[in-house]
């Protein structure tokens, strides 16, 4: 199971590019029956990650657009005439929510009262109450979007239920947006059955929490709470089972305090908090992870700098432009250097980083060769 989950999330991570950490949380949340929030503008592949997922596990799979207008018939389906007829009030879920193993539902704050307190008991307990009957649900997880954070208590409540957040956001790459806007539309050839997904709950389940990671996670709550973030008794129980999650999906039979980097989508209750969160987690669970990520958004940062000349001072652009080249040099070596001390996560953070420097170096290489493009003459 675990070698088909690898290849599958390898293809997601190609299908969607600078998703990495949402592909490895989405899948870690499958594995574990916990749901995810993906926050941020429309058009950002929200949506087709998850049916792609769903796609993947051969899920029975729902998605609904929530606005204030929505009344419960559209999540839990319709009242039952027939049922009416002999004085009883329930509904016929076929098809709906109820019944579903995978669910997308956008804009997830946008719904009433009676929408959100039916969600509520559904997603927590996997219980349906119909015409005063609970009926056991069958879904494994449950992602919402949102464009905006949650106001008021009732809709906090919503908002704790998603163990993992996840702040999407439009591509940064050049080389990522040119390859999303010429393919095709994502689709995935690793296909996984329901029996299989059974398997690997089973298998993550059984992997052993180690007292070196627990240890790391109590300095790491002590540390948040210095910070001003806190979380609950329960949430930080069931983050157990995702860090658990994060090393069975590594291949490992057991954690180690670099799985706690999952936390850090995990604790934030606003996307400003994350920067400072990173900073806390990665110190503690992934110093090598943490620098690389350090390094690439300074390479961010410098290319962004260098890309606001481009249109209004050639002259110090051409300046710029070299000089940053040779700082993404400098920077693919000092990861190059922490590669070697890399742990199995940090590997793949350091990797990742370097990719993205390459990919910033070389489309800043070719704004150079052709006349930095600036529509400029070479000169015979």
């Amino acid at each position: 199971m675990l070698k088909e989950l690898n290849k599958l999330e390898a293809e997601l991570n190609t299908q969607f590019p600078e998703r990495r950490s949402v592909v490895h949380g989405a899948l870690a949340a499958v594995i574990i029956n916990e749901h995810v929030l993906l926050l941020g503008p429309p058009g950002t592949g929200k949506s087709a990650l998850v049916r792609a997922i769903a796609t993947a596990f051969g899920c029975r799979y729902f998605e609904r657009l929530l606005t204030k207008f929505s009344t419960p018939e559209e999540l839990f389906g319709p009242i039952s005439l027939k049922g009416m007829e002999q004085d009883r009030y329930s509904r016929i879920t076929t098809g709906k929510l109820p019944e579903a193993e995978l669910a997308f539902i956008d804009e997830v704050f946008k719904g009433n009262s009676a929408i959100l307190n039916s969600l509520l008991s559904l997603v927590n307990e996997r219980l349906f109450h119909n015409d005063g009957t609970a009926v056991t649900c069958p879904l494994v997880s449950m992602f919402g979007a949102s464009n905006e954070l949650p106001e008021g208590k009732e809709l906090e409540a919503v908002f704790d239920r998603f163990l993992l957040r996840f702040d999407v956001d439009y591509l940064l790459r050049p080389t990522s947006f040119r390859a999303v806007i010429t393919a095709s539309e994502p689709s995935v050839a690793t296909k996984l059955n329901r029996a299989q997904l059974t398997g690997a709950q089973k298998e993550a389940a059984a992997v052993k929490l180690t007292d070196e990671t627990i240890d790391a996670m109590i300095t790491i709550r002590d540390a948040c709470r210095t910070e001003g973030v806190t979380a609950s008794d329960r949430r930080w129980k069931k983050l157990t089972k995702l860090v658990q999650a994060t090393a069975y999906l590594s291949g490992a039979d057991e954690t180690m305090p670099e799985d706690l980097s999952i936390l850090v989508d995990s604790l934030w209750r606003d996307p400003k908090e994350r920067p400072k969160l990173a900073k806390v987690v990665g110190r503690i669970a992934d110093p090598v992870g943490a620098q690389a990520n350090e390094i690439l958004d300074a390479a961010r940062e410098t290319a962004t700098k260098v890309s606001a000349l481009k249109a209004t001072d050639r002259k110090k652009y051409v300046a710029e432009a070299a000089a940053a080249m040779d700082i993404f040099n400098q920077q693919q070596a000092k990861l190059t250097g922490l590669a070697k001390s890399a742990g199995r996560r940090a590997k793949h953070v350091v990797g990742d980083a370097i990719g993205e420097i390459n990919g910033l170096h070389a489309e800043l290489a070719r704004a150079v060769s052709q006349g930095l493009g600036l529509g400029m003459r070479v000169a015979k």
